[in-house]
């Protein structure tokens, strides 16, 4: 009897044989390799192995990457001859997770859920592993699919719009169903990102009839992808989306500038030993209402700075200056000591009281108290 942790990959080595798609019966049949190998299987692994290396995925001409693995062509486009996606190979670890504790809640039920097919399909329960993420620029959807894809040891394929949009009549609803096709063809997680780009409402005056028949192509190519393949999609317009699309997703995550305990984190984690205590909590009071991406930039900055000078710390108030004219768009940086007590004070008056704030600048309270009252 054949374990139930192994069938979700029998399934699919049986219905890439069935249809003569010699390509999925090889990405499944190394899955199962791995699952025996981690399982102390070996032998059997080792046997599943020769097999295939006598039978017919040989004669595909499939590479192997360095270690091992099965190398599948990307799609192409016919017109441009530009790839249609990117491939990428993570492992858990590779990437680290800033989000809140709801989000991160609902993002290891879906992890979970994914890694539950065996037993799920033993049961005879249907599965839907997709999600759609959104939220503004810089808070971390890419960050997130690529996590997911790490902590399930999929490759990550990611759209490119730049190969996968045509400017040639039909051509992009091609290309939809080549990149949905290689992504069904092995296990993987399929992501769209910039989604709002192939998904927009079909009911916008201002679009051609190409981006509409675009659309109906992508829910068709959702729909025919099944319920056993992971697809992720991310965009930073959400209200642009049709409404069809929404059903299409069992996960709507959404996505938004970090709290205070997850910029604490990311401080901690991007500075990391040029960071002393005195500088987190002023950049994590003065950070809010930036995102991720702000936040890295300004370590690597300040980082940047610091190695150039030959320093093994970053100053507390050269990443607060970093944080005040972050926060104001890039405009010139806050270099002023004053302007940086006013700014902690006003952000946070019960975490910065005026003994905490001579403490940080190295003056007396009365100093700190008279400029408050200047303000």
């Amino acid at each position: 009897m054949i374990e139930k942790t192994y069938l979700f990959a029998v399934i699919k080595i049986v219905e890439g044989a069935s249809n003569a798609d010699y390509g999925k019966v090889m990405a499944y049949a190394q899955q199962l390799c791995e699952q025996l190998e981690a399982d102390g299987e070996r032998e059997g692994a080792k046997r599943i192995k020769q097999i295939l290396g006598r039978g017919k995925v040989t004669k595909m001409g499939l590479a192997k990457t360095a270690n091992g693995q099965a190398s599948f062509a990307l799609p192409v486009d016919p017109d441009s001859r530009l790839t249609t996606a990117d491939e990428e190979r993570l492992v858990p670890g590779d990437v680290e997770l800033f989000v809140s504790p709801e989000i991160e809640q609902q993002v290891r039920r879906f992890i979970a859920y994914f890694r539950a097919a065996d037993r799920l399909v033993a049961r005879g329960v249907g599965l839907s592993p997709s999600m759609l993420i959104f939220g503004p620029p810089g808070c971390g959807k890419t960050q997130l699919a690529r996590y997911i894809a790490a902590e399930l040891e999929l490759p990550l394929i990611t759209a490119r719009m730049d190969g996968l949009i045509s400017s040639y009549l039909g051509s992009t609803a091609k290309n939809l169903r080549l990149l949905f096709e290689h992504a069904m063809s092995r296990p993987c997680v399929l992501f769209l990102d910039e989604f709002d780009a192939l998904g927009k409402m079909r009911d916008d005056s201002k679009e051609l009839g190409e981006l509409k028949r675009v659309v109906i192509s992508l829910l068709q190519n959702i729909d025919a992808m099944g319920k056993d393949h992971v697809l992720l999609a991310a965009t930073n317009h959400e209200h642009l989306l049709d409404p069809a699309i929404w059903r299409r997703f069992a996960y709507n995550i959404p996505l938004s500038e970090p709290d205070q305990r997850a910029r604490e984190q990311m401080v901690r984690r991007f500075f990391g030993p040029f960071a002393s205590e005195v500088l987190v909590e002023p950049v994590v009071a003065l950070s809010e209402g930036l995102t991720g991406a702000q936040i890295r930039q300004i370590a690597e900055d300040c980082i940047r700075e610091a190695v150039l000078e030959d320093r093994e710390t970053v100053p507390f108030t050269e990443a607060v200056a970093a944080v005040l004219s972050a926060g104001r768009g890039g405009a010139e940086s806050a270099n002023s000591r004053d302007e940086m007590i006013r700014s902690l004070r006003k952000k946070s008056p019960k975490t910065f009281t005026q003994t905490r704030l001579a403490e940080l600048f190295g003056i007396s309270q009365s100093q700190v108290s008279k400029l408050l009252k200047e303000a």
